[in-house]
């Protein structure tokens, strides 16, 4: 697939303040990275995410997960498009604590009514995963104007 209709990096991280809820903007979540072979979200480390011991809670790294899904969406439809969630499988694999988690997503396939990814999320600086999710998104019809 060409990148031609990917949104640019700039457009991927205006489109997390245009379309995403107040809460999950107060993440501070940022795209590192888009294009037709996936993305990478960073969430920054925050202790207002953790629980004791330092660890990242679950809900924190299930939002990232859902996020960044979305923008796999975009990335292998090759445009922006409405989607929404329709399962979502999550692992814990260990404790994400130490740094900012990143998310690694995949499109898995994508066709005209769903979408299928995965994402695995790591800690920066550990290639190890903290945690992986599987996900399948619809892909809505356009809205009529």
């Amino acid at each position: 697939m060409s990148d031609a209709n990917v949104p640019t990096l700039q457009e991927a991280n205006q489109l997390l303040v245009d379309l995403f809820a107040d809460w999950v903007q107060d993440l501070d979540l940022r795209v590192e990275r888009i294009d037709a072979d996936g993305v990478v979200l960073r969430l920054p480390q925050h202790e207002r995410l953790c629980r004791i011991g330092g660890i990242v809670c679950g809900q924190a790294s299930m939002a990232l997960i859902d996020t960044a899904m979305v923008f796999v969406c975009f990335a292998g439809l090759g445009r922006v498009a409405e989607v929404t969630t329709v399962s979502q499988s999550t692992s814990f694999l260990r404790a994400a604590k130490g740094g900012d988690l990143l998310a690694h997503g995949k499109v898995l396939k994508a066709g005209r009514s769903l979408v299928f990814g995965e994402v695995t999320v790591t800690v920066e600086g550990d290639e190890r995963a903290v945690a992986q999710g599987s996900s399948t998104y619809a892909v809505l019809p356009p809205r009529a104007s």
